[in-house]
């Protein structure tokens, strides 16, 4: 399998929403696309549909706890870099949180990317009160606060910041990670921190290597760091298609309190899917928590994900379309039977925007991936403003309803 890339920090929709004109994009429900699937997408649907409904029928339809609800908090995500301190985002994030309120979601996931927090950082200190802010208006929701801690996006289409990651060893980027931890144990204090995921995509960002066993003793050797007075817990992961030695290290951890999975490709015959019914019992097993604080269904069939598996920006595009919607639906459900099935405590789908609107493929299809993805931003901006909710918003809504009665 090539690179397969979590769209943890990708905040290229927010900052091509703000940086691009707006529009009033012509959006469909799935109703108004009459099921039609356009076809070129007509083999990975039917493969996506085949697995999700094969995966659903192998597990239990009654038992075990309702997860956490939780989603994305998409426009506190700090990879937005200074963006995120303009007067007027403190009030969009305030309404992004009044929507998911109302949709039922009771948990939300923040990231805080290293460096940000690092004194040497431009405005390090006003991030530092943007996201105490931010935190403060979630508890104010009486949401649950996950924050995840990986390195920012610079240097890439998916944030404006600008770190020179040569200016680092392994060695002093590992403790301006830990820096960082402590100072959002100590000032944010989360319900969770997510102290690290997706070892693979720090080695992208950074181009420092982490091995199993360098994770692990980086993991361990933060938690000894870090002031859990606050009730605070400590979580960390990986992502399913990564090295399964990743997990297990971290597993083997006692003073980790969760086991944080991310899950975006289901893999051949749902393997990944699999993979991580199979690490959540292992890692209950150990006496772990397990949460998931990333998920969303990766719009390939089982073929293209060998083929084109590092094309993440052209197949994320493809979220935005409503043919698609009914997928979600299922991915949705997927997880939630896994969840309950396996102890599984939290879930997190990323892509908040999609609860919010999808476009019709008609009517852009032809165009780039950063025009599509400005024009899906703009238009779950406007629908929030709105109060409304896409058709997976209102399943979500109705969903969540369901599992906690």
């Amino acid at each position: 399998m090539k690179r397969i890339f979590s769209i943890s920090f990708f905040l290229a929709f927010f900052l091509m929403a703000c940086g691009g004109q707006s529009e009033n994009p012509d959006v469909k429900t799935p109703e108004d696309e009459a099921n039609l699937i356009p076809e070129e997408f007509q083999a990975a649907y039917h493969d996506m549909d085949s697995t999700l409904d094969e995966f659903i029928a192998s597990q239990p339809k009654t038992g075990g706890q309702a997860p956490v609800f939780a989603a994305g908090l998409s426009y506190a995500n700090g990879n937005a870099g200074e963006s995120l301190l303009n007067p007027e985002i403190p009030a969009l994030v305030h309404k992004q949180l009044d929507a998911l309120q109302a949709m039922g979601v009771q948990g939300v996931v923040m990231a805080i990317p290293v460096p940000i927090l690092e004194p040497d950082f431009p405005r390090s200190d006003e991030f530092l009160e943007f996201f105490k802010q931010v935190a403060e208006d979630v508890y104010a929701h009486n949401m649950q606060l996950l924050v995840e801690c990986g390195p920012i996006f610079a240097g890439t289409i998916f944030s404006p910041a600008r770190v020179d990651w040569s200016k680092y060893t392994k060695a002093s980027f590992v403790q301006a990670r830990k820096n960082q931890l402590q100072t959002i144990a100590t000032e944010i204090k989360p319900d969770i921190l997510q102290i690290a995921n997706e070892p693979s995509t720090t080695t992208l960002l950074t181009g420092f290597d982490l091995t199993p066993e360098e994770f692990t003793d980086f993991v361990q050797s933060s938690i000894d760091l870090i002031d859990k007075s606050s009730g605070i817990q400590i979580s960390a992961g990986a992502g399913t298609w990564e090295d399964p030695a990743y997990m297990n290290g971290l597993i083997q951890i006692d003073k980790l309190d969760t086991i944080d999975i991310h899950i975006y490709p289901m893999g051949r015959n749902a393997m990944l899917l699999h993979r991580a019914m199979e690490t959540a019992a292992l890692a209950v097993t150990r006496g772990k928590r397990v949460g998931i604080s990333e998920a969303w269904l990766y719009k390939v069939d089982s073929d293209e994900l060998v083929e084109v598996g590092g094309d993440f920006e052209m197949i994320y595009s493809r979220d935005a379309y409503s043919f698609f919607e009914p997928l979600d639906e299922k991915f949705i459900r997927a997880l939630t039977l896994m969840a309950r099935a396996n102890e599984i405590e939290w879930i997190s789908f990323f892509w908040t925007r999609n609860f919010f609107v999808y476009l019709d493929y008609e009517t852009y299809h032809t165009r780039s991936d950063q025009q599509i993805n400005q024009a899906l931003n703009q238009a779950s901006f406007t629908a929030i403003d709105n109060g409304t909710f896409s058709a997976l918003g209102d399943f979500y809504k109705n969903w969540i309803i369901e599992q906690n009665q």
